[in-house]
Parts: C-alpha cells; sequence; structure tokens
C-alpha cells in the first residue's frame, strides 16, 4: 500500500465536510472511497488484471448517482435536466446543488483530473466495462463528430420545453410554493426516461460497433464539456523513463482510441482529450514505460 492509494478517500472526505449539505458526506466519501480500493486492488494484480479494480469502481460509485441522487433525492445528473437548473439560476439566482456537481466533475474538476470522471465514476460506462464483448474495435472519426450533435440536441430539449410552456419549475422544483432540494416526480421522469435511452444506446453501440465505450466515443454529449480542459489537465499519463519499443500495444488495448504509443516514444505527456485516465495502456505496456 502507498501513501498515493489513499489521496482520491482524503479528498472525498475533504469535500464531504467542506460542503454545506449532509448528502456530501454520502457522496464524495464513498466516490472517494471505492477508488481507493479499485486501486489497492489493481495493486494487488498484474498486467491487463490491475483494470479489474477500475472494474469495480465505476461499478460501486454508480448507485450514488443513480439510487441516492436520482431516486432518493430526485436529482437528474443528466446534462438535460442540469440545463433547467442553469436556467433557473439566470432567473431566480436559485443555486441548485446538481450545478455544483457540474462545477466539481465536468467543469473544473477536469483541470486536474481530465475525464477521469468518464473512466472512474460515469455511472452509464459502469454498466459497459461488464459487457461480454472482447473485441475493442477503432472507431471512424466520422461517427465521433455525431456526439457533438448529441449535444446541442441536449441543450435544445429542456430549451424548447420551456418555449413551449412546460412549468418545469413547479413539476421539478416547487411544492405548495415552497422550495425544496429534491424536486418533485417530474424530475424523477426525466432521470428514470433519460436514463434508460441512454443505457439502450450504449448498450446497442457496444455490441454494433464491438466496442464497449463506442457510447463514449459516438453519442455521450457530456464528454464534449470536459474535452477542452483535458488537454492540459495536471494529471496525465506521462513517460516513466523507460524505453518505449513502439510495440504499440497501448494503442491496442486503450477504450478511447488515443495513440498512446505517439506521445509516450516521444517523450510527452498524453495531451488527447480522449484519455479517461482509465490506466490500461500502462498496465499492459511489457516495457513499463507509462506511469
Amino acid at each position: 500500500m502507498k501513501f498515493r492509494h489513499f489521496i482520491p478517500l482524503l479528498i472525498g472526505l475533504l469535500l464531504g465536510f467542506m460542503l454545506s449539505w449532509w448528502g456530501f458526506l454520502i457522496v464524495f466519501p464513498w466516490i472517494g472511497a471505492w477508488i481507493t480500493i479499485g486501486n489497492l486492488i489493481a495493486a494487488k494484480r498484474k498486467g491487463k488484471e490491475k483494470d479489474l479494480g477500475r472494474r469495480i469502481s465505476i461499478l460501486m460509485i454508480s448507485p450514488v448517482f443513480l439510487i441516492f441522487l436520482g431516486v432518493m433525492q430526485r436529482e437528474n445528473l443528466q446534462i438535460e435536466e442540469t440545463v433547467f437548473y442553469v436556467l433557473l439560476f439566470i432567473s431566480s439566482g436559485i443555486f441548485i446543488r446538481v450545478l455544483m456537481h457540474y462545477a466539481i466533475a465536468k467543469i473544473i474538476g477536469p483541470f486536474i483530473w481530465g475525464r477521469g470522471f468518464c473512466g472512474w465514476a460515469c455511472w452509464t460506462a459502469a454498466i459497459l466495462e461488464w459487457l461480454p464483448i472482447k473485441e475493442n474495435q477503432h472507431i471512424p472519426i466520422k461517427y465521433t463528430r455525431i456526439r457533438y450533435l448529441v449535444f446541442v440536441v441536449s441543450l435544445l430539449i429542456p430549451v424548447l420545453f420551456v418555449l413551449l410552456g412546460y412549468d418545469w419549475v413547479s413539476n421539478h422544483i416547487y411544492e405548495d410554493g415552497k422550495f425544496i432540494a429534491t424536486g418533485k416526480p417530474g424530475a424523477l421522469v426525466w432521470f428514470l426516461v433519460g436514463n434508460v435511452i441512454y443505457y439502450l444506446v450504449a448498450i446497442f453501440l457496444a455490441f454494433k460497433f464491438k466496442k464497449k465505450r463506442a457510447f463514449c466515443k459516438i453519442a455521450c454529449p457530456v464528454s464534449i464539456v470536459m474535452k477542452p480542459q483535458t488537454t492540459i489537465a495536471l494529471i496525465r499519463k506521462s513517460p516513466s523513463g523507460k524505453e518505449c519499443t513502439t510495440c504499440k500495444t497501448c494503442n491496442v488495448c486503450c477504450p478511447m482510441d488515443v495513440d498512446v504509443m505517439s506521445y509516450i516514444s516521444a517523450g510527452k505527456k498524453v495531451n488527447s482529450s480522449e484519455c479517461i485516465l482509465c490506466g490500461k495502456c500502462g498496465n499492459v505496456c511489457p516495457q513499463k514505460a507509462i506511469r
């Protein structure tokens, strides 16, 4: 065991105690604890088997988003409903906790850990990681552009609902004229319908393209939010100092089709906005040239 394995847990505890809502004492320590557990599991294994730790982590983290926040607290963390919260903040100044989630995990956080959320905490990918698909086919670039269209549609759907007269505030936020943090059934309906659509599309794409994370490459709108920060993130996969033999093993295993070898063989940090810090490249590198 090394101290660095416990850093996620310590950060989770710190955030949980720093932020005002009691639920954050559950959310952030839970996330931090399972990332730490995943790292400890990985430390006991070798090669590609090390990824088991991360896969367990992402699976065990997902209930805090799906069950605790989504079902129990009626807080939809998907981008579509987040737009509603942004509109509410602009129009009334009311700041909803979901915006804090986005600020930490998907706006500010990526400056530090890039798209680490995608690799370690995404509840959609948590299921995809366990699909019985052995292949890792490359996704043609032309398909990866679709997610930009999905991103625009995801932003426009809630705006369109508001313009058509959907009373989002009374259906999601207010009850008997009083503000409640957990929202009303409308929020739960959006949450359930949105997630079912995401899961169905993600699983279909995974089998269609023979790649577990095909959805991430083709249709995930959230990835667009994090891509710019990822290229300058503080934490990135880097050369270890050992010689890269350009065997391309890292490229073959990368779930996001990053040309890891080009960066490492040139002695540079991985600067791709597609990197999700899954660590698979370093796990399988025969020369241990990646850290």
